[in-house]
């Protein structure tokens, strides 16, 4: 790729050819690449820095393709593989549970830079999960490991986990916690409530 290429442009293009060969799981008709650009769009909406929105294209590269995060990080350097590394589920040999909880668990301690690719990942995705509820008329998790309890579990502690030590008024946590409760129908007093009465 030309020198002149600035690192978002290579991120991308490097992303498109990572995932050319892939479609999203449970929308055949539409490619992989869709979804991190997507991301990449939100955090760009929002002010993100440059490695941001470049490692925002890249995040399921080392989860999904061929490349490796040492091939990130030998083209796009430290930083940006960071970024990466902190996004990615790269070890799957563990039950989804267990995995799910280590990611939560991961996050909580991060500074909010790292946390971005995931926040926008997440609301990316569940702006996705709402639509598609709409389109069909019915909540349809039939493209996901888990049905919607588990869902639910997942996104609902991830998002109290991504707004530990920040400010929950901040508009990328807004955002995330309207579209969990719009998917899941009740807000997160609601459910974190229920699960205190249990």
């Amino acid at each position: 790729m030309s020198e002149n290429v600035n690192i978002i442009e290579k991120a991308l293009m490097f992303a498109i050819i990572a995932h050319s060969a892939q479609v999203r799981k449970g929308k055949p008709e539409e490619p992989a690449i869709v979804h991190p650009i997507a991301v990449a769009e939100i955090l760009r909406c929002y002010g993100a820095d440059r490695n941001v929105i470049a490692a925002s294209y890249l995040h399921d590269v080392p989860e999904d393709t061929k490349f490796t995060l040492e091939d990130i990080k030998r083209i796009f350097g430290e930083d940006i593989a960071h970024l990466v590394e902190v996004a990615s589920e790269l070890d799957k040999s563990k039950p989804w549970e267990e995995r799910k909880q280590n990611k939560i668990n991961k996050m909580r301690e991060k500074v909010l830079r790292d946390k971005l690719i995931v926040i926008a990942d997440k609301i990316s995705n569940i702006e996705d999960m709402n639509r598609i509820f709409k389109e069909k008329g019915y909540k349809d998790l039939s493209a996901f490991n888990r049905g919607e309890e588990k869902q639910e579990w997942y996104y609902r502690n991830m998002y109290k986990s991504l707004v530990t030590n920040e400010d929950a008024q901040d508009s990328l946590f807004i955002r995330l916690q309207n579209g969990i409760d719009n998917a899941f129908g009740r807000t997160m007093e609601d459910y974190f409530e229920d699960e205190r009465g249990m």
